[in-house]
């Protein structure tokens, strides 16, 4: 889908989805700008997804590939491809399961930290630069709309 550039600060009648997608492209496109690929990658380019999984094992040390499929809403076999290339790449390892002899859990080596931090970091300055722009009470409000939505959400797939 080609998504149209606008003019700063010209109207728009564009459904809430439709901003949502672009302001979603627009930082995924901010992101990549800010780090293109480094070498230090050779599992392969790193996506959203890549990242979203990362986060999501975050402080976590008992998550599977099961559990990552379903909160990233993707089938295993597309889970198995994803861990694939953040195990290759040294941002997850797999270990056996705490409490269950017969599982395998996915946890975020010191490097898949590092490498967490530094985009939290990055981020945390874009957020900076939003809040800057709308004010903090406008990106609060955002915030917790965003986060109804995806918790109604996920009560829904129950």
């Amino acid at each position: 889908m080609i998504l149209a550039r606008r003019e700063p600060g010209a109207q728009t009648n564009e459904e809430l989805v439709v901003l949502i997608l672009r302001t979603a492209k627009a930082l995924v496109e901010r992101l990549r700008a800010a780090h293109p690929e480094h070498p230090e990658h050779p599992g392969g380019p790193m996506t959203v997804v890549h990242g979203l999984a990362a986060r999501y094992l975050l402080g976590r040390d008992d998550v599977t590939a099961a559990e990552l499929a379903r909160y990233l809403g993707i089938t295993k076999q597309s889970t198995s491809e994803v861990v694939a290339v953040l195990e290759h790449n040294g941002i997850v390892r797999r270990a056996p399961h705490p409490r269950d002899g017969r599982a395998r859990v996915l946890l975020l080596t010191d490097g898949g930290r590092a490498q967490l931090d530094e985009g939290r970091r990055h981020w945390r300055q874009v957020e900076d630069e939003w809040t800057a722009l709308v004010g903090p009470s406008s990106l609060d409000e955002v915030r917790r709309a965003l986060t109804a939505y995806l918790d109604a959400d996920a009560v829904r797939q129950r």
